[in-house]
């Protein structure tokens, strides 16, 4: 079931310096909500750990969801707009064993996760 916020929910959002805060609060204009913010947070796990142990809610990436099964995702009826992020290298770059491993296992992580690849 897809719903709009309640227009009285206590949020407990990322902080300002995240750029997440900014895209969620330009949905919630966009939706004419606003709702009250209890609690700022400068980390996702801390928000996570507030959300988890309090009476408040928050909006963040689906994909953090996968990793606390605590968390209980509320689909709404007007999804917030894609953010896609990339991994950049330079084509003609040195690649370390390193840098291979980590860009074969975000490969992997993609794919286990269902996202669509780029």
């Amino acid at each position: 079931m897809n719903r709009q916020p309640p227009r009285d929910f206590r949020r407990g959002p990322l902080s300002g310096e995240f750029a997440t805060r900014g895209h969620i609060d330009a949905y919630f204009r966009r939706q004419r909500v606003s709702p009250r913010v209890v609690v700022e947070a400068n980390s996702v796990q801390a928000l996570i750990e507030i959300v988890q142990h309090g009476s408040v809610a928050t909006v963040l990436p689906d994909a953090v969801t996968h990793d606390h099964p605590a968390l209980r995702p509320i689909p709404l009826a007007s999804a917030l707009p894609t953010r896609t992020v990339t991994l950049l290298r330079r084509e003609s770059a040195y690649q370390s064993a390193a840098a291979r491993a980590f860009a074969a296992v975000v490969a992997d992580h993609v794919r286990a996760r269902g996202y669509a690849p780029a």
